[in-house]
């Protein structure tokens, strides 16, 4: 028998459960809010840190430990690394790798089979709830033993990939969560901005030391240039030197050879730049000891070739003439070791040409023979040698200098002393090429008769 008491407390009770319901939705709710506003305060706060910490270290090693640091405190992780990547042109996902954190055991994983080659290959985040069971990563006993959860995302810088950002093994024995994706991912957005300006930092710096680098290599390279060419009252001799780089393979020298005899050789190291100037300086030294016991230029070029075939790099080659005036005898002797012809002017018959003698590379081969020739010299006859940079001169249409410009050139100026020969050639060139780049470096020695 229901009484009216009876409904009064069924009543009572239901209104009280509602009312409990209601309660307990309010407080979840609230629960649930604060747990919002607590994960956006540790957001803030780890990105906060992140550009505080960032801000102090310029050096891209410290700011891959700070990303390291921080991302393992958020997502409260036992051990965390980045993988910086290096795209090869050969193999676009074949990686050079450098670890962050010196604690992860994470080694580089290959390509499309584990779980750095997933997240290179796909470029998604990738979270691993038990690494034991997933089947899509053939994994070690070691790794398997070592790493239970794994929760990788990509650092990208625009468009760039840059790297990946992976934490492993959750403190609390959990897998990694959606939340725990999202601070991650957000970190991995913040991070790649502020690598890319720490290696743009780091490039700058390394280009700056470069530079001066250059620059000590510069006047090192000019100070072993000959200062001033030997006095002889019968011969005037005017040279130039302009590399396409900071430091070039081109070389000339002048030796003093005794009896009324000035040796010179003007050289073209294969290439240009700080590869081919250290050549340079080594055939220099070669040189300076060979002619101490100076016979001829042929037997100078064989031996110089021997020697520069045993210590000299395989890619490397020099081409070089080397001219002796006997300014006694009025006759040059000089060989060709696969360099550009002599311009020889005339002064009697008033004429200008290349006079040929062909002859081998050194470096080349060890069994190489050279030649030597001679011309008789007299009074106001000119002698010009260069390297290939001077007739390879390109203008904006295309064109080459040529030997028909050089030629033209020294006609235009035969009668007047070496120097403003030189000078003469200088602003040819200069004007031909106009604001084309040099693309080579450029060396020439006059020589003439007086």
């Amino acid at each position: 028998m229901i009484t009216d008491r009876s409904l009064a407390v069924t009543g009572q009770f239901h209104y009280t459960n509602v009312i409990d319901s209601m309660e307990n939705a309010k407080i979840t709710q609230l629960e649930n809010e604060i747990r919002r506003l607590k994960s956006a305060v540790e957001e803030l706060t780890v990105l906060n840190d992140l550009a505080i910490s960032a801000s102090t270290s310029l050096e891209t090693d410290q700011m891959l430990d700070i990303i390291v640091e921080k991302s393992v405190k958020a997502v409260k992780a036992e051990q965390g690394s980045i993988l910086l990547v290096t795209q090869q042109e050969d193999a676009p996902l074949k990686t050079l790798v450098r670890q962050a954190d010196q604690r992860s055991r994470l080694m580089t994983y290959k390509v499309g089979f584990n779980i750095t080659g997933w997240v290179l290959k796909n470029q998604q985040p990738l979270m691993i709830e038990n690494l034991t069971t997933d089947e899509r990563f053939q994994t070690t006993e070691q790794e398997r033993k070592e790493i239970k959860t794994v929760l990788c995302v990509p650092i990208r810088f625009k468009a760039q990939l840059l790297g990946l950002l992976m934490v492993t093994n959750k403190k609390t024995f959990e897998p990694f969560n959606a939340d725990d994706l999202r601070l991650l991912t957000i970190i991995a957005a913040q991070s790649g901005q502020l690598i890319r300006n720490s290696q743009l930092q780091a490039e700058t710096l390394e280009k700056k030391r470069m530079e001066q680098e250059l620059l000590v290599a510069r006047k090192i390279q000019t100070s072993l240039l000959p200062k001033k060419p030997p006095a002889n009252p019968r011969l005037q001799i005017a040279a130039y030197f302009n590399p396409a780089d900071e430091v070039g393979g081109d070389y000339y020298d002048y030796f003093v050879l005794g009896d009324d005899q000035i040796g010179m050789a003007l050289a073209d190291v294969s290439g240009h730049g700080t590869s081919s100037a250290l050549v340079m300086t080594m055939v220099k030294g070669i040189l300076n000891s060979i002619t101490q016991k100076f016979e001829s230029p042929e037997r100078l070029f064989a031996e110089l070739n021997t020697i520069f075939n045993g210590i000299a790099p395989r890619d490397m080659f020099v081409t070089m003439l080397f001219l002796v005036f006997d300014t006694k005898g009025e006759v040059l002797r000089y060989s060709n070791a696969g360099h550009n012809p002599v311009l020889f002017y005339d002064n009697a018959a008033k004429t200008c040409e290349m006079v040929e003698l062909r002859g081998p590379a050194l470096g080349l081969s060890k069994l190489a023979k050279f030649q030597e020739k001679q011309l008789a010299l007299h009074h106001g006859d000119l002698l010009l040698i260069y390297t290939d940079g001077v007739t390879e001169t390109f203008n904006q249409a295309g064109e080459m200098f040529g030997e028909t410009g050089l030629l033209q050139a020294v006609q235009e100026t035969a009668a007047e002393p070496a120097e403003k020969i030189i000078a003469h050639i200088k602003d040819k060139l200069l004007t031909f090429r106009g604001k084309t780049a040099q693309s080579d470096d450029v060396a020439m020695i006059a020589v003439k008769m007086v």
